[in-house]
C-alpha cells in the first residue's frame, strides 16, 4: 500500500485509535486492581481490629470477611492477567481485516487479532476464533459465507487485508485476493528466529484452518511433514476449542508430549492466544500416575536407547509386548483370573449373615470380566437387601468386607509377573518400570481392578503420535470414551520401532469408537528451500511443498573429525561464523554422553554461553544449545549443526534420526558426518 495515500493514513489512524482504547481499558483495569487491593487491606485491618478492639468476630462474620477477601484477590489476579494481555496486544493489536457486505444489507468491517478489543460495544478488534473470522481464513474477494448459531450469513467480501505491525507501529499493509498473501508470509517467516514456538494466528493457511476449526469429529488425525506446523496447529486447535466450547476449560485438556523439553518449547503459545496452559503428560508420567507404583518409569529416550542396545531376542519380546494382538492375551488372562476368584469366608452385618457360598453363587452369576466390577455389584446387591444403598459410607464398608472375603489384595506388579510367566517371559526385578511393561500393566489394571481416570478430561491432544504404540492409543480411546482426540504425527519421523508406521491405523482403530478424519499437511514452512530439498533426499524424496524461498545458504557437509578435540574445533569454527547472526544455534549429537563430552570440551574454549540439554527435564535458554538427537524433536534452530558422532546415529535408525536432526534447521544447516 502506498504510504502517502489517504487509505494508508486512515489505517494509521485506526491503529492509533485502537491503541487508545487499549490504554483506556488498561487504565480501567489498573484502577479496579488497586480498588481490590484497598478492599483487601481494609478488610484485613478490620479483621485484626475487630479481634483486638471490638472483641472476637463470630464464625459467620469470619466466613463473610474471608469470602470477600478471597473474591477480591481472585478479581485482582484476573484483572492483572487481562491487563498484561492487553499490554502485549498493544504491540500488535490485529493482523488482518475483512470487509463483508451481507445479502441482508448489513456491512461489516472486521479487524482480526488474537483477542477481541471493544469499547462501549464497538468492536475495534475481533478474536481470530470468532465466527466472522472464518471469512478471513477461508475466502478471498467475492462470494463468501460464515456460520452463526442462528444459521448461515451469506454475502460478498470486498476487502481482505493483512498488516505488518510491530511495537505498535504500522509497517506495511497487503491487499489479499485469496489465501494468506505470499509476500506477507515470506516476511513473517523471515522473522522466525527462535527456539521457542509462537502463535501463527495471523498466517494460518487454509489446510491448517480446517483442522483447527473441526470440532464435529471425535478423532482428528494429522499426518504432516517436518515443518508443516503440526504442533502449532495442535495448540491453535486447543485455543479454538476453548473459545468455542463453553463447557471446556484448560484443565479439561490433556496434552501428551514426548518429554519435558517439548513442554518448555511450547509453553508460551497458549498464553499468547489468551488461554491458560493445559494439563500435560508424558507416557511415563501418565502410566506412573495411573499405576501408583513408587518406582521410576522409563522415558521415551531411555526406551529408544535400550531397544537399540538390546539383543535380537530381547527386541522380539519388546515388540510382542507392545503389539496390538497382545490385547487378546491380556483379556483371556484377566477373564481366567476373574473367573477363578472365590470367597474364602463370609461376614455379618446388622446380625444378617452372608456366607461364602452365598457370595460365590452371586459372584458366578455375574459376567463382568473386571473383578472390581463384579465385587462392586455384589456390594450394591447386599446394600439393597439391607436397604442402605443410598448411604455411600455404608456401601464402602460393605465393599471392603466383600473384597476381603474374596482374598483379592494382589498388587498390579505381582499380577503382571504372573501374566508374563504365562507368556513364557522372564520377570526381571528392576527399580525402573520399562515402557512396555508400564503399558501392559495399565491394560491389566483396566481389566482386573478399579481404574481411577479423571473423567473431567474432555479433549486429549497427542503430538508425535507415531512414537506411541498403537496398543496404548487403543487403551486411551477405550478409557476416555467421552473425550475428543487430536493426534499429530509424521511417519517419516518415527524412531520407536514399536510405534505407528501409518496414521491410517489409528483411524481404522477408532472405527468402533466414533467419527474420525485423517488430514495430510504437505506444505513445510520451517526451513529454507535448500534445507528442505536436502532433507527430502534423506527419506527418498517424498512430496514436499516448500513454502519458504531459497536463501542462498547451501547445506554444508563436513567430514567428521577423528576425535573429540578435532570435532570441537570443527564446531567452534562454525560457531564463529554464525554466532554474530544472533539466531539460535542447535548442536545435535548422537546421544547424551556425546552431548555432555562435547559440552565440556566447548565450555573450555568457547567465549559464548552454551546450554546442555542432558535429560528430558532439562531446559536450555542460551543462544547455543547442545541437544542429543533423541531429545531434539519439536525443537527448531536458526542454525543447526548435526554432529554424527556415534550413539544413536551409529544404530540401524541412524538415517532416520539424521533426517529428524537436519529438519530442526531454519536458515542454515551444517552436517558433520563420517
Amino acid at each position: 500500500m502506498n504510504k502517502n495515500s489517504a487509505e494508508w493514513k486512515e489505517e494509521v489512524q485506526y491503529l492509533n485509535d485502537t491503541k487508545k482504547v487499549i490504554d483506556k481499558k488498561i487504565a480501567k483495569l489498573n484502577f479496579d486492581i488497586e480498588k481490590s487491593k484497598q478492599t483487601v487491606e481494609e478488610l484485613r485491618k478490620y479483621y485484626v481490629d475487630g479481634t483486638q478492639v471490638f472483641g472476637e468476630l463470630d464464625n459467620a462474620e469470619r466466613v463473610s470477611v474471608n469470602q470477600i477477601i478471597n473474591e477480591n484477590i481472585e478479581l485482582a489476579n484476573n484483572n492483572i492477567d487481562k491487563s498484561n494481555a492487553l499490554f502485549r496486544n498493544k504491540a500488535r493489536p490485529y493482523f488482518g481485516r475483512v470487509d463483508f457486505n451481507a445479502d441482508s444489507g448489513d456491512f461489516i468491517k472486521a479487524y482480526i487479532g488474537l483477542t477481541s478489543i471493544e469499547d462501549n460495544n464497538d468492536y475495534f478488534v475481533i478474536d481470530w476464533r470468532a465466527p466472522i473470522a472464518e471469512l478471513f481464513y477461508e475466502y478471498g474477494k467475492g462470494r463468501a459465507k460464515y456460520s452463526i448459531p442462528d444459521g448461515i450469513i451469506e454475502g460478498e467480501v470486498s476487502v481482505k487485508r493483512q498488516y505488518d505491525i510491530a511495537n505498535g507501529e504500522l509497517l506495511d499493509a497487503f491487499d489479499v485476493d485469496a489465501n494468506i498473501f505470499d509476500e506477507y508470509m515470506q516476511k513473517v517467516l523471515s522473522k522466525v528466529n527462535s527456539d521457542h514456538l509462537h502463535n501463527i494466528a495471523g498466517t494460518i493457511q487454509a489446510e491448517q484452518n480446517e483442522i483447527i476449526r473441526n470440532l464435529k469429529d471425535d478423532l482428528v488425525v494429522v499426518q504432516g511433514y517436518s515443518g508443516s506446523g503440526k504442533t502449532t496447529v495442535a495448540l491453535h486447535r486447543i485455543a479454538y476449542a476453548l473459545y468455542r466450547l463453553r463447557d471446556l476449560k484448560s484443565a479439561n485438556v490433556l496434552l501428551f508430549a514426548l518429554n519435558e523439553v517439548f513442554v518448555s518449547h511450547i509453553q508460551g503459545v497458549l498464553p499468547e492466544l489468551g488461554e491458560q496452559n493445559t494439563r500435560n503428560a508424558t507416557l511415563s508420567k501418565f502410566t506412573g500416575r495411573l499405576l501408583k507404583i513408587t518406582k521410576d518409569f522409563e522415558e521415551n529416550e531411555e526406551f529408544l536407547t535400550r531397544f537399540i542396545n538390546s539383543t535380537e531376542a530381547e527386541r522380539e519380546v519388546i515388540k510382542a509386548k507392545l503389539d496390538l494382538s497382545i490385547k487378546n492375551k491380556i483379556n483371556k488372562f484377566a477373564q481366567d483370573y476373574t473367573n477363578s476368584r472365590e470367597a474364602k469366608s463370609g461376614f455379618k452385618v446388622e446380625s444378617k449373615g452372608f456366607t461364602a457360598e452365598m457370595l460365590n453363587n452371586l459372584y458366578q452369576s455375574l459376567t463382568d470380566d473386571n473383578l472390581y466390577a463384579r465385587l462392586n455389584k455384589i456390594a450394591t446387591a447386599i446394600c439393597k437387601k439391607l436397604k442402605i444403598e443410598k448411604h455411600n459410607s455404608a456401601k464402602q464398608l460393605i465393599f471392603a468386607k466383600v473384597y476381603e472375603c474374596f482374598n483379592t489384595p494382589r498388587s498390579i506388579e505381582g499380577l503382571y509377573a504372573e501374566f508374563c510367566r504365562s507368556c513364557g517371559w522372564t520377570v526381571a526385578n528392576s527399580e525402573q518400570v520399562k515402557l512396555e511393561d508400564a503399558v501392559l500393566m495399565c491394560l491389566l489394571k483396566e481389566r482386573t481392578s478399579e481404574m481411577l481416570i479423571k473423567m473431567d478430561i474432555k479433549h486429549i491432544v497427542i503430538d508425535e503420535v507415531q512414537e506411541y504404540p498403537l496398543l496404548f492409543i487403543d487403551f486411551l480411546l477405550r478409557v476416555f470414551p467421552r473425550a475428543q482426540f487430536s493426534m499429530f504425527g509424521d511417519k517419516y519421523q518415527r524412531t520407536n520401532p514399536t510405534g505407528i508406521d501409518s496414521l491410517q491405523k489409528i483411524i481404522d482403530l477408532n472405527a468402533i469408537f466414533g467419527t474420525s478424519k485423517l488430514y495430510t499437511l504437505d506444505n513445510t514452512y520451517r526451513s529454507s528451500e535448500e534445507i528442505v530439498l536436502y532433507c527430502s533426499g534423506l527419506i527418498g524424496n517424498p512430496r514436499h511443498n516448500v513454502f519458504r524461498y531459497s536463501n542462498g545458504e547451501k547445506v554444508e557437509e563436513v567430514l567428521l573429525g577423528d576425535d573429540l578435540i578435532q570435532i570441537s574445533s570443527q564446531v567452534m569454527f562454525i560457531l564463529e561464523k554464525v554466532i554474530a547472526q544472533n539466531g539460535s544455534v542447535g548442536i545435535i549429537t548422537g546421544d547424551e554422553q556425546s552431548a555432555r563430552e562435547l559440552y565440556q570440551k566447548l565450555a573450555q574454549v568457547c567465549p559464548h554461553k552454551i546450554s546442555l540439554v542432558d535429560s528430558a527435564e532439562s531446559v536450555a535458554y542460551e543462544q547455543i544449545q547442545i541437544v542429543p538427537v533423541g531429545m531434539c524433536k519439536g525443537l527448531e534452530f536458526n542454525t543447526a549443526i548435526v554432529v554424527q558422532n556415534g550413539g544413536l546415529f551409529a544404530s540401524f535408525l541412524g538415517e532416520n534420526l539424521k533426517y529428524i536432526a537436519c529438519t530442526r534447521a531454519i536458515n542454515k544447516l551444517y552436517v558433520l558426518k563420517k
